[in-house]
């Protein structure tokens, strides 16, 4: 397996890690995986454990630690992930994947990273930034992982207090707005596959529900997974990522990788 750390800032905060499989017989789709951890940190367990597990489904994987330093506001971390993408889809032919087949997953904080993401179409702070049109940063799908959203309704407001550099009732309308996904999401965004847990105590289903009814308010296609019972971080719910703690393991949710597998399989081909 190719393994490699790429750097994409000077500071070397920001950067990407690889797994691609020795075996080029077959060229692979790419997930990139964004870590949750309220963008105050990137999660471990979110990270490494989700891309081997993708890796073991037929894809080669990137983990993007993007930055979440006190002094890293909004758009910094979309910034990253636009020249994660962006390496990646330019690499295609070393790392063995379909450029046009990139999928993103995000977990939490790092699921409204890959929200964020999925619609860069509307963010001129990234694409500008970076000096590319727009339509070089699109990806074939994204996974919400028990995603933070909306800065609109009830919410994790921690996430978008370090976001943001204020608290969270200095936000106003705009900011609001403007960091929340589903005010973005419109007749070019990518497919979507959205889970959850309904005792999630750290991250209201509200924002969830409110992408799946933008998305099917458009026609867009989109699934929805709402598990019964499990908490916030529940990650891969299996012993590799539960650390011991028996409370993040649950052979149902377990699955969750397989019905994402199966839903990328059956994506319609434009």
């Amino acid at each position: 397996m190719l393994t490699e750390r790429i750097y994409l800032t000077d500071d070397k905060r920001a950067y990407l890690d690889t797994y691609v499989k020795d075996n080029r017989s077959v060229v692979c789709d790419a997930m990139l995986v964004l870590p949750g951890g309220g963008y105050s940190y990137c999660s471990e367990r979110e990270a490494e454990p989700v891309a081997l597990a993708f890796v073991a489904k037929g894809f080669n994987a990137f983990v993007l630690n993007y930055r979440t330093g006190d002094d890293d506001r909004y758009p910094n971390q979309l910034i990253d992930a636009s020249r994660a993408l962006l390496h990646i889809k330019k690499n295609a032919e070393k790392y063995n994947i379909n450029p046009d087949r990139v999928f993103v997953v995000g977990f939490s904080a790092g699921g409204h990273l890959a929200g964020t993401l999925a619609t860069v179409d509307t963010r001129p702070e990234a694409y500008e930034t970076l000096g590319v049109d727009k339509s070089e940063l699109t990806i074939a799908g994204v996974i919400l992982s028990y995603p933070v959203i909306s800065a609109l309704m009830s919410t994790h407001q921690n996430s978008f207090v370090r976001l943001a550099g204020k608290s969270y009732d200095e936000l106003n309308i705009r900011e609001r707005e403007r960091l929340s996904v589903e005010t973005h999401i419109n007749e070019n965004s990518p497919p979507a596959y959205i889970w959850h847990t309904s005792e999630d105590k750290s991250v209201p289903l509200d924002g969830s529900f409110a992408v799946a009814n933008k998305y099917i308010s458009l026609g867009k296609p989109v699934s929805l997974r709402v598990y019964p019972y499990g908490p916030h971080g529940i990650s891969l719910a299996n012993k590799f990522t539960s650390l011991g703690n028996l409370a993040l393991e649950d052979p149902v949710i377990e699955k969750w990788i397989d019905d994402v597998a199966l839903w990328i399989t059956n994506l319609r081909k434009n």
